[in-house]
């Protein structure tokens, strides 16, 4: 489908009597698409800070972000059972408003500096070996507010083979945003064998713009920092409504990963009418690598393994849906696999952006325990969604309740908002904003809720 306002490019260069037969000539067809994004959190806590007593407020701010895309189908008018398709697409953006630039610590009486680059343009350098990347002025000032999310070509043939290169938003359970690598499948009858090779990771979002980074890097003795990616394949068994899974995650240098997904739909091709359920296990047993295990991660050493146990159930009664699950780490099982994607479903970015993991909630802490429960409808163009959980670590404790509600306004205009209730609980010997433990630290309370918006416009 042509767009009108890239008719008027085309009409530039070429006129009007040339326009429709360039068009119709060409051999394959084209989509120009693009949005424009504003994404706000305003936190409640406006305790002032002080590093030293490990007290931190929840950061508020608010973004603006644009993106450009075009997508090509190279073999349409050629033929129906190989498809060839490509994307080239960029997101620029910024900040209208960092609750977290002016502030002051009270422990030094200096500035402590921006930390929302954690949020828009963290930039590290690809394999985060920037000598200013140690400080958050060094990052706030060199942060990077663009990216080159989609670069990629797609090859697929009648479904019984693909392979898929560049850069685009990644479909692997255990690496969200956007990918910079490649990934390959084979289907034959009810059997799958996929593989996924990743070189790097990058965000395109209203609340979350990266540009590409190495998520796992390895220091080798000579001191050079190198990238050795990170891998999975996966082997699929899919019989009616059942599935099962094995499949395995690695970083070399870092861990080794065997896993299994376990699941059973109902309906697989539920429409909105009638009743679904969906079941899901998933077991995840890292181990990592001798080099990593005395270093700290979110507040603990990474240890030799781990193994985290997930459960969810879902039910769909028409346009009503309900559900819930467990999340449940033995050791620290999400030290190196697990935050920078995860089947869990549900949002773990909620807390402060001064505590670990900029953001990161305790659900994927050493011997962390999650139940969560919500429920939800969509009524025409208005949805709406509970969401509860309890978590305990050795590391915090969590109670949080949201509400969420959003509204298409028009087919290319939307809105939304979530209240959350979030109460942490920091235990003695823990500090908020420190990645390890910290002996003789109290118990801290920090009330972690806030709210969030976002207004979206696409054409």
């Amino acid at each position: 489908m042509k767009k009108a306002y890239f008719k008027l490019a085309l009409l530039a260069l070429v006129g009007t009597s040339s326009l429709d037969a360039l068009s119709s000539s060409l051999p394959f067809d084209y989509t120009i698409s693009g949005k424009a994004e504003s994404f706000s959190k305003f936190g409640f806590n406006h305790t002032p800070i002080n590093s030293t007593k490990g007290k931190y407020p929840t950061e508020s701010f608010v973004t603006a972000v644009g993106a450009l895309q075009i997508d090509l189908d190279l073999l349409s008018k050629l033929s129906t059972e190989h498809k060839l398709t490509a994307g080239l697409g960029g997101m620029i953006g910024g900040l209208a408003y960092d609750s977290t630039r002016n502030l002051i610590d009270q422990a030094t009486g200096k500035p402590y500096g921006s930390t929302i680059y954690n949020y828009i343009g963290y930039w590290a350098t690809y394999n985060g070996t920037a000598d200013w990347s140690s400080s958050n002025a060094g990052m706030a000032n060199h942060a990077r507010n663009y990216v080159i999310y989609n670069a990629f070509l797609n090859y697929d043939y009648a479904g019984i083979f693909g392979i898929k290169g560049g850069r685009y938003e990644s479909s692997a359970e255990f690496s969200s945003g956007f990918t910079e690598g490649f990934e390959t499948y084979v289907k034959f009858s009810e059997f799958k064998l996929w593989w996924f090779s990743s070189y790097g990771r990058g965000f395109a979002y209203d609340e979350w713009l990266y540009d590409f980074y190495a998520p796992k890097t390895y220091t080798t003795p000579s001191g050079k920092t190198i990238n050795l990616g990170i891998h999975a394949f996966k082997a699929t068994w899919q019989h009616g409504g059942f599935r099962l899974s094995p499949f395995i995650y690695f970083s070399p240098k870092t861990y080794t990963a065997p896993s299994i997904e376990i699941g059973y739909d109902t309906n697989p091709d539920f429409n909105g009418t009638g009743f679904r359920s969906q079941t899901t296990v998933y077991g995840l047993f890292p181990f990592f690598d001798p080099r990593l295990w005395e270093v700290s991660r979110y507040g603990n050493p990474t240890g030799r393994n781990g193994q985290t146990l997930l459960i969810k159930q879902r039910f769909d009664i028409n346009n009503y849906n309900l559900g819930g699950g467990i999340y449940k780490n033995f050791g620290n099982a999400n030290a190196q696999v697990g935050t920078y994607g995860n089947p869990i479903g549900i949002d773990f970015w909620t807390a402060s952006v001064y505590d670990i993991g900029s953001s990161l909630s305790d659900i994927m802490g050493e011997d962390a325990f999650t139940a969560f429960l919500y429920g939800g409808g969509v009524h025409g163009k208005f949805v709406w969604g509970l969401l509860g959980r309890v978590t305990t670590s050795k590391r915090s404790d969590e109670q949080s309740l949201a509400v969420n509600v959003a509204y298409d306004f028009t087919r290319n205009f939307s809105a939304g908002l979530k209240l959350e209730y979030y109460n942490d609980i920091t235990h003695a010997g823990y500090k908020v904003g420190s990645n390890s433990r910290v002996p003789g630290q109290p118990q801290d309370t920090s009330d972690r809720s806030h709210m969030m918006t976002f207004l979206r416009t696409k054409f």
